[in-house]
């Protein structure tokens, strides 16, 4: 029963009848608590002791519980706890939903108003005992002050605010990712609710406290914070310079190489952690390898020196929302989880995307070429593999592993895309890498929307991709397409 479904009254009463039967059901509970009438204070009142008798929610299972279907902040809080017992790893998958559900919490929804209210009258903090203090006290003095004694009870606290919290201070990269998503909110919801752009600036402020009043690791942690804005912000400004300079894309390369060789700050990171992915620590850009994609916006290509003497690469882009393509290449990388999970490896590339605005961020660059490109130079995908990857003993002279690579990961994505009705598919983002995985690009589209006129079909599975596997009719060819066939479970 998926949690879109609408349970009828039969089925409440159902599940009612045998809710002592399905405490032992970890998976029942969500049906469970959507089958209470959680407005009737005694019936709430029975089903949360029920809840705490049951087998305990996985925390993947934990996260519908914090959707605005359930308001009880009893509930909400079991949630919580289940959460507590997740991985860091599992937090930093859902952790984007994790914000989102923020919007639902009614303490610190709130708990934000009242800080803004105390503010607007300038009140003080504690008691008449006080008030001559704090009268002296400026104004931000007093809202600090104010904050620091709400991230207190976040030490403490059992809501979702101080579980993220109390994760983001004890893991670097939870600290990164949800500064991160916190901003990009407090921008996106500015316009369409001010209050919960003020509730998410209320959880960034609590954030920021954290770190800067803890130990010298969190203090580390909120002045990474502050390079990684100063960073961006001339990331920005690189980018603006490139689209108001004259000329073709090679003069505007010229014009951002000359450019950043001038900022001092992006030779000098100093193992700042990427905001891309906070696991990467790097101590410079490199001016002389930046580069720009053809393409109206022209977005950058920058590599960057790692501590270990490695190269990073990424795309930086402005002028795009990069939200729904980090959505869609989240769900690739649970659907990737849960697959290997299972012992089914698809050779899937969700290479990392993260949004710094609702118009700018980072996105990976991974080394691939597009189909389109791949069938202008080779002819066909076989003949492209086999240049880089040549076997004699393989099938169609190519190393087994990377025909193997290329079937699987062409069986995944043509599930992914049909699951998540991704659209606007053709052979320019679709990209092919030298290891044999195919693997797409720009989620423009997605849950059957296209921009073409007429419907097209479920799956993108092209003549060339086809080819790639050898086609339909030999008997070696067959092998390898009825291969993808057993893959995608004979949907094609």
């Amino acid at each position: 029963m998926p949690s879109s479904h609408t349970i009828s009254l039969e089925e409440r009463d159902l599940i009612w009848k045998f809710r002592y039967y399905l405490r032992n059901n970890r998976k029942a509970l969500t049906k469970f608590v959507r089958s209470v009438d959680w407005e009737e204070k005694e019936e709430a009142a029975y089903a949360l002791l029920l809840v705490k008798e049951w087998s305990p929610l996985e925390a993947s299972d934990a996260l519908e519980l914090l959707s605005p279907t359930f308001r009880n902040i009893e509930l909400r809080r079991y949630a919580v706890s289940r959460l507590s017992h997740a991985k860091p790893e599992q937090i930093l998958l859902y952790l984007p939903q994790l914000v989102q559900a923020l919007k639902y919490e009614r303490f610190i929804m709130s708990a934000s108003k009242e800080l803004e209210a105390c503010d607007q009258k300038d009140s003080p903090i504690a008691n008449d005992d006080t008030k001559k203090d704090t009268d002296k006290l400026s104004s931000e003095t007093i809202h600090q002050m104010r904050i620091e004694q709400a991230m207190q009870k976040c030490l403490t606290g059992d809501d979702l605010t101080s579980f993220l919290i109390r994760s983001a201070c004890s893991n670097p990269s939870i600290t990164y990712y949800l500064y991160w998503y916190l901003k990009v909110e407090i921008e996106a919801t500015a316009q369409v609710d001010s209050d919960m752009s003020r509730m998410y600036s209320y959880v960034l402020s609590l954030l920021l406290s954290s770190l800067r009043s803890g130990g010298c690791d969190l203090r580390r942690r909120a002045a990474s914070l502050d390079q990684q804005e100063i960073l961006i912000e001339i990331l920005v400004s690189m980018a603006r310079l490139v689209s108001q300079e004259s000329g073709g894309r090679s003069q505007k390369e010229k014009a951002l190489r000359r450019s950043l060789r001038e900022q001092h700050d992006l030779l000098n990171l100093c193992g700042l952690p990427l905001p891309l992915d906070p696991t990467i620590r790097v101590n410079a850009l490199l001016p002389d390898s930046a580069a720009l994609f053809n393409s109206n916006m022209m977005p950058m290509k920058l590599t960057f020196k790692t501590e270990n003497d490695d190269q990073y690469v990424t795309i930086f882009k402005r002028g795009d929302d990069l939200r729904q393509d980090q959505l869609i290449i989240q769900m690739i990388r649970l659907m990737d989880g849960l697959l290997r999970a299972d012992g089914l490896d698809l050779r899937l590339t969700p290479y990392s995307v993260l949004a710094t605005s609702t118009s700018e961020g980072f996105v990976q660059f991974v080394k691939a070429i597009p189909l389109r490109e791949v069938i202008s130079s080779w002819g066909t995908v076989q003949e492209c593999l086999r240049s880089f990857r040549p076997s004699p003993n393989g099938p169609f002279g190519i190393e087994t592993e990377v025909v193997e690579n290329y079937v699987r990961s062409c069986a995944g994505y043509s599930i992914i895309c049909y699951i998540l009705g991704i659209g606007d598919r053709h052979l320019h983002n679709l990209l092919l890498a030298e290891n044999g995985k195919m693997f797409h690009v720009d989620f423009g589209y997605i849950l059957g929307r296209d921009p073409k006129p007429f419907a097209p079909p479920p799956m993108k599975l092209t003549s060339e991709m086809i080819n790639g596997m050898g086609g339909l009719h030999r008997f070696l060819s067959a092998t390898w397409y009825y291969e993808y066939r057993r893959l995608t479970d004979g949907k094609i």
